[in-house]
């Protein structure tokens, strides 16, 4: 985990260091990290490090080692099962498409891709740390909730988007 402290994100070689008991159980998971710059500052808004680190479990898909080319090769609404039984990570954006069209997961941006990959584990960097959010606001059939229940209209995608590449 040398590389994760070393590249900016030791608040997460910590988290994994903590969860290492848990961590052992798993096959090769894949991790999704938020940077030191982040968890400090606030995450991009919505949540910050306190939400990454509570939740950090959110933000590991057990047992399926995916790199970078194994997430652009997903295709748009694939759903990825979390460490959180019951919730689920779902591709939004597949990306590909260079710095107009990034990779998007649960509406959060891919920033950076195999910050570590091995036979163990790969880790990637987003902009932010992942929201729970209803399953069919993420597919785009219809209005959706955040997980609290506060009532969210479609379009409220479109802004995240727009405000996240800010």
């Amino acid at each position: 985990m040398r590389a994760i402290r070393v590249g900016g994100y030791s608040i997460v070689a910590l988290s994994i260091r903590l969860k290492f008991p848990q961590l052992l159980e798993l096959k090769s998971p894949t991790l999704f990290a938020i940077d030191d710059v982040s968890v400090f500052v606030g995450g991009g808004g919505g949540g910050g490090g306190e939400l990454y680190v509570a939740e950090m479990g959110f933000h590991i898909v057990p047992n399926r080692l995916l790199t970078a080319a194994d997430l652009m090769g997903l295709k748009n609404g694939t759903s990825l099962p979390t460490m959180e039984r019951g919730r689920d990570l779902v591709v939004k954006s597949a990306g590909g498409g260079g710095p107009l069209a990034p990779m998007r997961i649960n509406f959060v941006k891919v920033d950076r891709f195999d910050l570590v990959v091995n036979k163990r584990v790969a880790v990637h960097g987003l902009s932010m740390p992942f929201h729970d959010v209803d399953r069919k606001w993420l597919s785009g059939q219809e209005l959706g909730s955040v997980a609290a229940g506060v009532p969210v209209m479609q379009w409220y995608a479109s802004w995240i988007v727009i405000f996240d590449d800010l």
